[in-house]
């Protein structure tokens, strides 16, 4: 099987096919749909930044001995 990728917006239920693919893709063609998310590595960097600010914060306050609930609780409190 021969394929190709590249990205589209379907309007209407129409998709339509890049210029340079056009000629060899004009006729009989299988399609699979696959919905866009979000990049994963952006959402996974995300997640790795909100982890390592939680481990600052329970690095700063074990001089206290604060559990990291503590200082969520704390944290909170002020809002």
């Amino acid at each position: 099987m021969e394929a190709v990728e590249f990205g589209a917006f379907a309007d209407n239920g129409m998709i339509k096919i890049p210029v340079e693919y056009r000629k060899y893709y004009s006729a009989d063609v299988r399609v699979i749909l696959i919905k866009n998310i979000p990049n994963q590595n952006k959402i996974e960097s995300d997640i790795q930044e909100r982890i390592a600010a939680a481990q600052r914060l329970v690095g700063i306050a074990s001089k206290e001995a604060m559990t990291l609930e503590d200082i969520r609780n704390e944290r909170l409190a002020r809002q």
